[in-house]
């Protein structure tokens, strides 16, 4: 009750624009809904609104504050980042203001037209007249009926620098009250970017639901009374959370068994390469090993149109295949001779009994 009651006099302060009493009111009704009940549409709205009556005041800072709030409490609201948009248009960061606009319309494509025409609108602020007629013409090719883009044209046809559109301001302004003569307050007025509440009030006058869904009691909010038996966001985020987190196991799983079969096919690929090449290199070995024996036979006479000598072999000049060459015999250590059997003995090591021994025929002398 106490909620309800802080909303619906935060609401009505609101409606008579006494912006002070209303911050006061909806600050109010968030702190006892944040320890009461946390309904996070009635928190948001809470401090949305809070957001537009500080934007109203020129307290840009402090509204930018409770933006940030506003979307911690609910994350990717379109209407935050509406407003955060509308707050750096207002401080003339216009990359910011882009950037949070687009954000914007990604998540509610019914923004759009809105948000090129409070483009605009800066644009005729800063005195950008042409530019301003030429994004709300593109409006209304949209959307020919477009009563915001309409104003906003018509201001900028009245305030051109040239003077020469009052014609076609006139027609924009005919247009727009006989649609609906409320309207006249909002139209041929100068306007400079220090009248900060004039943006919000085009705001809220235009925007599809921003003045009709503010905050209002619990018992007001369609899934309140569910949300609090069953806690229904609750359960369906741990649904797409576990389906999400399943699929991206199965989509590593399906990955991991590609990568291992690719490696697998690599792999028997490269044995299969490395067979062939084993086979080319054995192919051409015995292939040098045959073109190699028919030129290891060297013959003579050296000349060979020496017709007077018979041709003979020259054996001293051939080199035997397969015959070991120095390198690579095994190394044998100084001093010391070897025989089949392993049997090892140093030729330092032979004395004059040991040579005695010998035969005549070994020795070499005579009988």
């Amino acid at each position: 009750q106490s909620v309800g009651k802080a909303v619906l006099l935060a609401n009505q302060h609101f409606g008579r624009r006494e912006l002070g009493r209303a911050i006061d009111y909806y600050g109010a009704a968030y702190e006892i809904g944040r320890l009461h009940f946390d309904y996070k549409p009635l928190m948001h709205d809470c401090v949305l609104r809070r957001v537009m009556c500080y934007s109203m005041q020129g307290d840009l800072q402090q509204a930018h504050r409770e933006v940030d709030l506003a979307l911690r409490v609910i994350p990717h609201s379109a209407p935050a980042l509406l407003y955060r948009g509308l707050l750096h248009t207002k401080m003339g960061e216009a990359d910011e203001a882009n950037q949070a606009f687009q954000e914007a319309v990604s998540l509610c494509r019914e923004l759009r037209d809105l948000v090129d025409c409070i483009v605009a609108f800066h644009l005729v602020t800063q005195g950008l007249n042409d530019r301003a007629i030429q994004t709300c013409s593109q409006v209304l090719l949209r959307r020919p009926d477009h009563v915001m883009a309409k104003i906003v044209r018509g201001d900028a046809y009245k305030f051109h620098a040239s003077g020469y559109f009052a014609k076609q301001a006139a027609e924009d302004y005919t247009a727009i009250l006989d649609r609906n003569p409320d309207l006249q307050p909002l139209i041929g007025e100068m306007y400079t970017p220090q009248q900060h509440a004039r943006y919000d009030e085009l705001l809220l006058r235009f925007h599809p639901r921003l003045a009709q869904e503010g905050p209002r009691p619990y018992g007001d909010y369609p899934m309140c009374a569910s949300y609090r038996v069953r806690r229904p966001f609750l359960v369906a985020a741990f649904v797409l959370f576990a389906s999400a987190k399943l699929k991206t196991a199965v989509r590593s799983m399906i990955l991991v068994k590609n990568v291992e079969q690719r490696n697998k096919e690599l792999f028997e690929a490269r044995c299969a390469a490395e067979k062939k090449v084993r086979q080319l290199v054995q192919t051409q070995q015995r292939l040098a090993s045959v073109e190699s024996s028919s030129y290891s036979e060297v013959w003579g006479p050296a000349d060979p149109e020496h017709i007077h000598v018979r041709k003979y072999r020259r054996y001293w000049m051939e080199r035997p295949l397969g015959f070991p060459r120095r390198g690579d015999s095994p190394r044998e250590d100084d001093g010391e001779c070897g025989y089949e059997d392993g049997s090892q003995v140093r030729t330092g090591d032979w004395d004059e009994a040991t040579l005695g021994t010998l035969s005549p025929s070994m020795s070499g002398s005579p009988a």
